[in-house]
């Protein structure tokens, strides 16, 4: 199965954005629909409430039971047949129907329909005023009516009657939906320029990272030896670290080709002494083959062991303690020299962890300490120390002759021996270096104290989160 490519990051920022702000601008222009409502209505209700006030105000009962008004209501459409503006006083009866005692000329007769729990509202309200909606007296025109009504008993009458005032619905809800309508076109326009503001938005702020892109293209065409531009604060430490991957992996490169080339020097002598005799006798001493052999293998080893050291060198995450590899030899080594009476002092700092190869620390350590052993008199002092900038020192010093400073450069070259009849290969101090420089630290000798010699080891180590 294909796995599906991820998202672009434009795509991914502009529906994020979208995710929040859509669904803000759909409830904004609900809320607005609402508020727009509830004051068109606050607003359309007003006038009908100081039509039954007037009515209420106005009216006066006969002896006969009759209603007459005093003074007609002073809006024109009320005597206008099916106006759209209503009034009437009357009494309930049968279902759902009140019995006209009086009411406007617009009504041209017809009475309004009123439901059964309208009618509890307004016996339990008392004088408040009741609201509601009912069909209109024309109906061809599919009327509605916006009513407002109240329960009153008036003077000289025993029974109450109902005081109704009723506008039709049409033109406010006409207002209202084209508020709405106006609303919607003004937020989705609001939308589409939210839109493309988030997109010019979003590419103008990435346009470094597609800047950076095409200059880490140009390295790897090679139009460009390092990734150059001024970068935002937030993206400039990348392009630091891109040029330091960049320069490692050259050095990486240039070191590998020294290797070869230092590999193919190497063994070109021995070869051409072989080939020499060769050519000169008809069978070829042992001695001297094994004795070239040996020397194209130790030169072998030695570059071999310098590649992996480079590549462990620039290995992340790749850590290893110390304290069991130093106590391990503390332990080990006066076994191996019992015939000095061996004393090794550790002393200093415990419980630090180097930034590199267990195995490549134990070659380093263990090299110096197994030299120290060597040309020892009696004691080994070893004292680990911390300094500045993630760096520790493992000194390493012995009370033995000691070397001249002629004598430590030909100790660091390689395959050099002080002393032939000492057992070695020559190659272990100039393994140290090779592996102290690959970690970017550093090897270094000196007289002791008790007049050995005294080896400096500089090394990283990681630094604890909590520190």
């Amino acid at each position: 199965m294909r796995r599906r490519s991820p998202p672009s990051l434009v795509f991914s920022l502009i529906r994020a954005a979208l995710l929040w702000a859509v669904p803000g601008l759909i409830l904004v222009t609900i809320a607005l629909g609402l508020v727009s409502r509830n004051s068109s209505y606050r607003g359309f209700d007003e006038p009908l409430e100081a039509s039954v006030l007037g009515l209420i105000a106005s009216v006066e009962a006969r002896p006969d039971g009759t209603l007459s008004l005093s003074r007609e209501l002073p809006e024109p459409r009320y005597q206008r047949a099916l106006s759209g503006r209503y009034w009437l006083i009357g009494r309930v009866e049968g279902d759902n129907e009140i019995a006209p005692i009086i009411s406007s000329r617009s009504l041209y007769g017809a009475s309004l329909e009123v439901s059964q729990d309208i009618l509890t509202e307004l016996s339990t309200q008392g004088q408040e005023p009741v609201r509601f909606t009912t069909a209109g007296p024309d109906i061809d025109a599919d009327e509605m009516l916006r009513v407002v009504a109240r329960q009153v008993i008036l003077p000289e009458m025993t029974s109450p009657v109902i005081v109704l005032s009723a506008r039709d619905v049409a033109p406010i809800v006409r207002d209202i939906r084209n508020f709405i309508l106006t609303a919607i076109a003004l937020l989705s326009t609001l939308t589409l320029g939210l839109i493309l503001a988030v997109y010019a938005q979003v590419r103008l702020g990435l346009r470094p990272l597609f800047d950076l892109g095409r200059r880490i293209a140009d390295v790897r065409e090679g139009r460009a030896v390092s990734v150059e531009g001024d970068y935002p604060s937030e993206i400039s430490p990348l392009a630091t670290e891109l040029n330091s991957l960049i320069s490692h992996n050259k050095k990486i490169v240039d070191r590998a080709q020294t290797h070869v080339g230092n590999l193919a020097h190497a063994l070109k002598t021995p070869i051409a002494v072989l080939r020499n005799e060769a050519e000169a006798a008809s069978t070829t001493s042992s001695a001297i083959v094994s004795k070239q052999t040996d020397t194209m293998a130790a030169q072998v080893d030695h570059h071999l062991r310098r590649a992996r050291a480079a590549a462990r060198g620039q290995a992340i995450g790749v850590r290893a303690d110390i304290d069991p590899i130093l106590d391990g030899l503390v332990r080990t080594l006066p076994r191996i020299y019992r015939d000095k009476d061996l004393t090794i002092d550790r002393t200093g700092e415990t419980g630090l962890i180097f930034r590199g190869h267990p195995r490549d620390l134990e070659d380093m350590i263990g090299n110096l300490m197994d030299n120290a052993a060597k040309w020892t008199g009696s004691r080994i002092d070893v004292d680990v120390l911390t300094l500045e900038d993630g760096i520790c020192t493992v000194i390493i010093a012995d009370d033995g002759p000691g070397l001249t400073a002629d004598e430590i450069e030909t100790a660091l070259k390689r395959g050099a021996r002080l002393d032939e009849a000492t057992p070695g290969s020559g190659l272990g101090l100039s393994i140290v270096k090779d592996l102290a420089d690959a970690y970017k630290g550093s090897l270094s000798f000196s007289r002791s104290d008790s007049g050995g010699l005294k080896a400096v080891l500089r090394l990283p180590i990681a630094v604890l989160a909590d520190e």
